[in-house]
């Protein structure tokens, strides 16, 4: 396909003119790409009727996109602005290659969860490095819904360490209030404390630096070793600051990334930019709705664990498309 620069020095009209023939190439490939879908899918047809081929992929599957089958979809979560849905299509199984569209746009695939509901870490500890008081045992309050607040790195002097048996690939914050002026650092153990970074291990702090509720996520390291921290031997991550925060983070829940609900986390800047994700579990799929707005546009723009039928309907039928790519699980 040609690209062109469109100059910023370029006229109006030979930007349109431009723009423009992008477009109409880009629909041109499109729709040779659809022709040649076609062409395969007979070829398939006939190689199946004949050998009774199985074929691997299942190509453009709709997600409960009828009346018969729109109740097929059940919402697991509820977070502010944004709730989780489940759908089980037939014969799902997992790929790294499976793709999920919402309206003909692809949606970030944030890969297989452990677990539907967040399970919560072994241990949690802050270290106070300034008060000399030592370990702070947070275990408790991270892992519950609605509990009480906790201090989380009060000073650049501070480490809060989240551990468990496993490794892990991602660390969910839900705040009560959030921070300001942090830096965040994340360390995991391999016989010395070492930082993860996002060109190593595409390390991704979906929080802004604690100024919002989402996932800290990163690839597991290869040499990632259990270590004693206040004679809790586990596999531990290790948050700190460069900076000094101005306003102290009190945290609800720290909870482990590798759940549904911790993979499919959304910081407030992706809520507003509608970057929904969607991941997968056993035989289905989870992805992210919109929850809030203006009550005119319920049923179009987003939906609620409350919504009625009519605005369901009107969701998952007339207003959106949910489809997808996958494997087959009756593959031989």
């Amino acid at each position: 396909m040609s690209i062109y620069t469109i100059n910023s020095k370029n006229t109006i009209t030979k930007k349109i003119e431009l723009l423009n023939d992008m477009i109409i190439e880009l629909y041109g490939l499109v729709e040779q790409g659809k022709f040649d879908i076609n062409e395969i899918n007979q070829i398939y047809d006939d190689l199946q009727s004949g050998t009774g081929l199985s074929r691997k992929f299942l190509r453009n599957v709709e997600l409960g996109n009828t009346i018969g089958t729109y109740t097929n979809w059940s919402r697991i979560y509820a977070e502010d602005g944004y709730s989780i849905w489940k759908y089980s299509p037939d014969n799902y199984a997992y790929n790294i290659l499976n793709q999920l569209y919402l309206d003909n746009k692809v949606l970030t695939n944030k890969g297989l969860a452990n677990s539907e509901i967040t399970t919560s870490f072994s241990k949690v500890f802050l270290y106070n490095g300034d008060s000399g008081s030592g370990y702070t045992d947070n275990t408790t309050e991270a892992g519950l819904e609605n509990g009480t607040e906790f201090a989380v790195m009060d000073t650049s002097n501070d480490y809060l360490y989240v551990g468990d048996d496993a490794t892990f690939s991602g660390t969910k914050f839900e705040w009560q209030s959030r921070g300001s002026n942090y830096t965040l650092k994340v360390e995991y153990y391999n016989g010395a404390w070492v930082e993860l970074t996002s060109n190593d291990n595409m390390l991704v702090d979906g929080t802004q630096n604690f100024q919002s509720n989402g996932l800290v996520s990163w690839t597991i390291p290869g040499d990632w070793a259990t270590v004693a921290i206040n004679s809790e031997t586990k596999y531990w991550i290790r948050f700190s600051t460069t900076t000094e925060p101005v306003g102290a983070g009190q945290a609800y829940q720290i909870l482990p990334g590798d759940s549904v609900v911790g993979l499919l986390a959304l910081s407030s800047v992706e809520i507003q930019e509608e970057e929904w994700k969607w991941c997968s579990f056993q035989t289905a799929i989870y992805v992210t709705i919109r929850s809030v707005g203006n009550t005119n546009y319920e049923g179009d723009f987003y939906i609620t664990s409350s919504s009625s039928s009519t605005n369901l309907q009107n969701f998952f039928i007339h207003n959106h498309t949910f489809s997808s790519d996958y494997q087959n699980s009756s593959y031989v």
